[in-house]
């Protein structure tokens, strides 16, 4: 049979009329296919975290990393150990870093931070908002004062200095004497989740533009933390050797 609608030819083999046809007609373009998804390359990861954080990686993970193609990377002056897995493949390498971290308050002090200087009277600011840290808060306060009435005579001196070559130079010579004691103590953790310890923290001063400034040195925090740092990382290596054996271990 065929029907006429206003131009539209519909043709339906074997239709006899004993039933109604539904003919829907629907204008406009067809729906475009539906694209298929972009193939993207495999997601890098870099973790870091406690200085654990590469032992707890790869003990989870030791069945599928291949230690032919892995290595690690120490490096104790930051306090660092870094594990890399599938290190020849860019689309598949992996980092896990670990890291000792100091405690923020030690970080704060700027204990022997060469690049770290004081003004006075903002080093005695700072102390009397942490003097939670003193043992004898009288002391504290004392220290205090002193800093926010600094006073400082500088002598300076210029001496004749011969050196191998028979040449003369002038050599400037500073010297700052203050009202400040030699040093003080306070209790605090050097690092994080580590118990408080007494630091004695001794005054370094130097002369900028006329202008005094004041460092912190604690040469027994120095040996705490060298000694703190490769305890904290041999432990780790040691865990890392004994479940993975063949990855390369790098010290730098």
């Amino acid at each position: 049979m065929e029907e006429k609608n206003k131009g539209l030819n519909i043709n339906i083999e074997h239709y006899t009329g004993e039933k109604p046809i539904e003919v829907v007609y629907r204008l406009g373009d067809a729906a475009q296919a539906q694209q298929p998804l972009a193939t993207k390359a495999p997601e890098k990861i870099s973790v870091s975290g406690t200085i654990s954080t590469p032992y707890e990686w790869l003990s989870k993970r030791i069945g599928t990393v291949d230690q032919k193609r892995a290595n690690v990377v120490v490096n104790r002056e930051k306090m660092t150990i870094q594990l890399t897995v599938n290190e020849d493949d860019y689309y598949n390498k992996n980092t896990f870093t670990g890291t000792v971290e100091v405690s923020e308050t030690f970080e704060k002090f700027g204990i022997n931070d060469g690049e770290k200087g004081w003004i006075p009277a903002k080093l005695g600011q700072f102390l009397r908002l942490n003097r939670g840290l003193f043992e004898d808060k009288e002391k504290c306060m004392v220290l205090v004062s002193n800093l926010k009435n600094f006073n400082a005579k500088a002598k300076a001196e210029i001496e004749k200095q011969r050196d191998p070559s028979g040449s003369v130079a002038d050599v400037y010579r500073c010297q700052v004497e203050s009202n400040l004691p030699k040093s003080f103590t306070v209790n605090m953790a050097i690092f994080k989740g580590t118990a408080k310890q007494p630091i004695e923290i001794e005054f370094d001063h130097y002369l900028t533009n006329g202008e005094v400034f004041l460092q912190l040195v604690s040469p027994g925090a120095n040996e705490v933390m060298e000694s703190y740092r490769d305890k904290c990382i041999d432990e780790v290596l040691d865990k890392i050797k004994d479940i993975a054996p063949d990855i390369a271990i790098l010290e730098v």
